[in-house]
């Protein structure tokens, strides 16, 4: 060997060993170093076990650091390793690049009191006393950022709002990036994983391109518990809390500089949701429910739903003289000194272009499918309690839109084995324009609006059941129904004494007029009404329906009942001639149709007075006295009215125009006397 070429080996072997010896050192040092330095260097306690740097492959492991929190013995951030490497050469052409990034087992603890935060005296350490903005505009100073292979490995992350009395705790963290690019056109992937302590799973992948600034993700969570966030609802409305675990499968794609127009698609589940109160109570309770969204885009103002899937929802509305248990919920906030403090005026943002009109609100669910639910309706304003629960819910809908017409069917069980069917067909955007509503209600206990009867009408149902038809249309804000009431076997009690109707109609002889020979109550309730007048009402107009038909069924029973069984044509006067000694057929057959009206039904008089003029002329008598008695002898004998029934009579008229018999009858035992309607002047129908 030549002696230059084993002076420069020696020389170049000498250098290796030395360069070697510096990076062995280094590591050792700088493990000192920062368990000597750790709180200058970030104003805090700061302790590492081991740190590992390797400056020719650009390798640096930490491994147990530890950083406490302002008091040095609460440990503010921990892990177990932190693996980085990185390409050294790569700075050189302004780049960061690191190969290889992963965190072992981190534990981290956030407190929160108020607007402050555990981590707020680091953010203090490092910020400087003035800031400097920085206007480096010049292209060739860019630098490029490369992360790839990042990875995180279990640990925890602790959440504490010290104020609230929140506590979250998530565990099993995993975290996947392949690739994070800053200043290149490259996308970005990231996928993320954990477990709440509480319950559930987060599974979270996205895809993003800087420079086009277009991205997708992907969110999947299972099963979470709606216990984490019991304080902030507690905060906001009067429950105990809220149960229940959500599930949830989303899929969100856009571009970063459009955000409010990416499109949406998925799902979300709820189950055994519950929203306790402190009266032991539920506002609402939920075994399932699931949204299917085809599209939703906020820009557009689009909820296109392909489904809408609802079970086992248990609710209950109560009314209160001073307001409704859903207005209980709103809790009451105590206003702090910084909530008085006036806020400091900020310069006007000047706005160069007008803003643009929002586009109008489409909700579009093309399946909605409804069952098993509950509702109880309680009202605690009147002389009874009412509460009316309905059970067996079910609403099911293949056309539900916001902009457009909609359709929907309705099944419930109602009290006392009685149930109800509904069809609707109409427009919920401008509602006033066109609906469509037909009700049925079959085999209701009438005990059950006992409340109702005595706060209106001052006495209860003791009996009956009750069945109800109706058909309400709206157009063009003009509200018409035809309502069909049929009851059977109805018993109403003794007047209730103290309690103040709100309506005065004879409530006990109209219901006693209105029972057929079999024991039934068929009456026909017409309602009209302008629903956009400030003093529309639809339960006031429909009360006042029901009482008007009561008068009258008390003041003309016969006519009445006759419209009630739809003969509109009861006839109010029988002409004869004066000397008509018997009666024609077309008179038989008058008496007839006012005979079965009455047949069966002892709780109405007929009354037939004959009007007749003046006379002495005895044989003229001795006719009208024949056809009293003829007329009597026809109902009772050959119609088989009761005779005490009927009343036959002839009063002497003069400057009669016309004779005949007035036809006119009465109530049995008429009560409740006092048929005015104090404050229900509504526009109403009095058909």
């Amino acid at each position: 060997m030549k002696k230059g070429l084993k002076i420069f080996l020696i020389i170049t072997g000498v250098f290796v060993a030395l360069i070697a010896a510096v990076l062995i050192a280094l590591s050792p040092v700088a493990t000192n170093y920062v368990n000597t330095h750790g709180e200058e260097l970030v104003g805090r306690k700061l302790s590492v076990e081991k740190l590992k740097i390797n400056l020719l492959t650009g390798h640096v492991a930490i491994h147990h650091l530890k950083l406490y929190e302002d008091d040095g013995t609460t440990e503010f951030v921990t892990f177990d390793t932190l693996d980085v490497r990185a390409r050294l050469l790569r700075l050189i052409g302004k780049d960061v690049y690191l190969s290889h990034i992963t965190l072992v087992n981190p534990h981290v603890r956030l407190v929160q009191d108020g607007k402050r935060f555990n981590f707020t005296s680091l953010i203090d350490h490092f910020k400087s006393d003035s800031d400097e903005v920085d206007n480096d505009n010049d292209g060739d100073s860019k630098w490029g950022f490369y992360f790839y292979n990042i990875r995180l490995a279990g640990g925890m992350l602790y959440y504490n709002d010290v104020q609230r009395g929140s506590k979250w705790k998530i565990r099993g963290m995993d975290l996947e990036v392949p690739g994070f690019c800053i200043g290149a056109d490259e996308q970005t992937d990231a996928g993320l994983s954990f477990q709440l302590a509480d319950g559930g799973l987060l599974h979270v992948e996205t895809k993003y391109n800087l420079e086009s600034n277009d991205f997708s993700a992907a969110l999947d969570l299972t099963d979470v518990n709606l216990a984490v966030v019991d304080p902030y609802i507690v905060d906001v409305i009067n429950v105990k809390g809220v149960k229940g675990t959500l599930s949830a499968h989303l899929k969100a794609a856009g571009n970063m500089d459009r955000a409010t127009e990416m499109n949406i698609t998925g799902s979300v589940e709820l189950n055994d949701f519950d929203l306790p109160t402190s009266r032991r109570q539920s506002v609402g309770k939920c075994d399932f429910l699931r949204v299917k969204a085809r599209r939703v885009n906020l820009s557009d103002n689009l909820f296109d739903i392909d489904s809408i899937v609802v079970r086992g929802l248990v609710s209950r509305f109560d009314r209160f003289e001073d307001g409704t248990n859903f207005g209980r919920l709103v809790a009451k906030k105590e206003k702090t000194d910084q909530d008085e403090a006036p806020e400091h005026d900020e310069p006007a943002v000047k706005d160069d272009e007008p803003s643009k009109p929002s586009k109008p609100l489409q909700v579009i669910v093309r399946h909605l499918r409804f069952s098993d639910g509950a509702f109880a309706y309680a009202d605690h304003t009147m002389p009874d309690e009412f509460e009316f629960p309905i059970s067996n819910i079910s609403i099911e809908s293949d056309e539900v839109n916001l902009r457009g017409d909609s359709k929907a069917r309705l099944r419930a069980s109602l009290p006392g084995g009685g149930h109800l069917d509904a069809n609707w067909h109409g427009n919920l955007a401008d509602w006033k324009s066109h609906q469509d509503l037909f009700l049925r209600i079959k085999g209701l206990d009438c005990t059950k609006l006992s409340p109702y009867t005595v706060a209106y009408f001052g006495r209860p149902f003791t009996d009956g059941t009750f069945s109800f038809v109706s058909h309400n249309t709206v157009n063009n804000s003009i509200l018409e129904g035809k309502n069909h009431i049929d009851i059977y076997k109805a018993e109403v009690g003794k007047k209730r004494r103290g309690v103040d109707t709100r309506m005065h109609v004879p409530f006990k002889s109209a219901i006693y007029v209105l029972k057929d020979k079999d024991d039934k109550i068929l009456l026909d309730v017409p309602i009209k009404g302008n629903i956009s007048s400030p003093e529309f009402n639809y339960s006031k107009i429909i009360w006042k329906a029901i009482g008007n038909v009561f008068v009258k069924m008390v003041a003309s029973p016969i006519t009445a009942i006759g419209k009630a069984a739809g003969k509109d044509n009861i006839p109010e006067f029988i002409k004869l001639d004066p000397q008509q000694r018997d009666f024609t057929s077309e008179q038989y057959h008058q008496l007839a149709e006012l005979a079965n009206l009455i047949r069966g039904n002892d709780n109405v008089i007929l009354i037939l007075e004959q009007q007749v003029l003046p006379t002495d002329d005895e044989e003229l008598l001795r006719i009208i006295e024949r056809r009293d008695q003829l007329a009597l002898q026809y109902l009772t004998q050959q119609e088989g009215i009761a005779a005490e029934q009927v009343k036959v009579s002839t009063k002497m008229v003069p400057k009669l125009k016309k004779q005949g018999y007035v036809i006119s009858s009465e109530a049995v035992n008429v009560e409740d006397g006092n048929f005015d309607f104090e404050n229900l002047d509504t526009d109403t129908d009095d058909e």
